[in-house]
């Protein structure tokens, strides 16, 4: 495999971590919403909907860790080459 073959496999499970921390925050807002319409609708009680929404709570904060720590690695990463580049 060459470096640039191997960049690009890099790029791509960035992205693809990213996307992934994103569709996980997304999901676990939509299904929040969803808790918070059954209790409106009297569906479900309130126990049981604090509970989810505080797992749900935790899943969205997992993401945006999981999300920060991956773009951070592509910043430095970025920055890296930048930096070894400018010094030749």
């Amino acid at each position: 495999m060459t470096s640039i073959e191997g960049a690009i496999l890099v790029w791509l499970a960035i992205g693809a971590g990213i996307a992934a921390g994103v569709f996980v925050i997304a999901r676990a807002a939509v299904q929040m919403a969803n808790v918070a319409y059954r209790v409106i609708e009297k569906e479900m009680d309130t126990r049981t909907a604090a509970r989810q929404t505080t797992l749900l709570s935790v899943a969205i904060i997992a993401g945006l860790v999981v999300t920060a720590l991956v773009a951070g690695y592509a910043i430095l990463v970025i920055f890296g080459t930048l930096l070894e580049n400018g010094t030749s």
